[in-house]
């Protein structure tokens, strides 16, 4: 079976001359979508603390690993300032949802008014 996008390499005689090149023909079914996941904030908040404390590392270097700014590494450990009860509510929400069920920054306002 040949994998979609896969090139195959197909060889051709002319006049002494060995021609290769690739066959490029389109198959008519398109590649079917992954489908896509959100993460739980709390829970991804959690696992880079996690990764500080167990790896020793400070936030810039979080930051340079993951791709992301020193700021939004502040912002997501921030969540973890919140009410015990708000926490442990949200985490049992689970992870990789279908669809935003709660986002970053609603709970980002509720930090930044109960602190």
């Amino acid at each position: 079976m040949r994998k979609r996008g896969a090139f195959i390499w197909r060889l051709d005689r002319v006049s002494q001359r060995t021609f290769f090149w690739f066959n490029t023909t389109v198959d008519s079914k398109p590649m079917p979508k992954s489908k896509k996941t959100f993460r739980n904030p709390i829970i991804q908040a959690k696992e880079m603390a996690l990764e500080m404390e167990l790896n020793d590392r400070s936030k810039a270097d979080l930051s340079r690993e993951m791709g992301i700014s020193r700021a939004r590494v502040t912002q997501m450990l921030n969540l973890l300032k919140l009410p015990e009860e708000i926490i442990r509510e949200v985490e049992e929400m689970g992870d990789h949802w279908e669809r935003r069920l709660l986002t970053e920054r609603m709970l980002r306002g509720i930090v930044s008014w109960k602190i």
